[in-house]
């Protein structure tokens, strides 16, 4: 038991003298009490939240698990995944564009050569993100923002569909 879960309108009806405990008076005090009663309630979700936020951190398996308890928590199907797991792909950014390009390579230990005029940089991503496509628009932006805060500062990811 929590030194802060705590029965409001039970205390109150408890420190109420005997010989007021009527159902009018209980009434009176359960009136008095509501707002008492909603900032506890307010205060209860501001420290599961705060306790929430300190227990995951930039951790792959965190960040995870985050993006998973918010967008997705029936099925699970958000991975996190690293740039240097997926060798079987190319990330190439078009300038004229503002999204990432997949290029496929041949062999994961052979380079790829890529002509320099019209890209803006190869594989700049730290990871990705893997999304399924039920989830495209809906929440992109979030995603961003909760992506940024539990992620590394000096990291960067793409979010890539399946």
């Amino acid at each position: 038991m929590s030194k802060y879960d705590i029965n409001i309108r039970q205390l109150g009806l408890l420190l109420l003298p005997t010989f007021l405990r009527q159902p009018l008076m209980a009434s009176l005090l359960y009136a008095a009490l509501t707002p008492l009663a909603q900032l506890h309630m307010r205060l209860t979700l501001f420290r599961r939240e705060t306790a929430y936020r300190l227990d995951h951190n930039g951790q792959v398996c965190h960040l995870r698990a985050v993006l998973n308890d918010t967008f997705d928590p029936d099925l699970r199907r958000i991975t996190v995944t690293d740039t240097a797991q997926s060798a079987g792909v190319l990330l190439v950014r078009l300038r004229a564009q503002a999204q990432a390009v997949r290029i496929p390579r041949r062999h994961a230990a052979a380079p790829l050569a890529v002509n320099r005029r019209g890209f803006g940089g190869a594989s700049g991503y730290d990871f990705v993100v893997n999304l399924p496509l039920a989830l495209r628009g809906s929440a992109e932006s979030r995603l961003t923002a909760v992506a940024n805060t539990y992620k590394l500062a000096s990291k960067r990811f793409a979010i890539s569909y399946f």
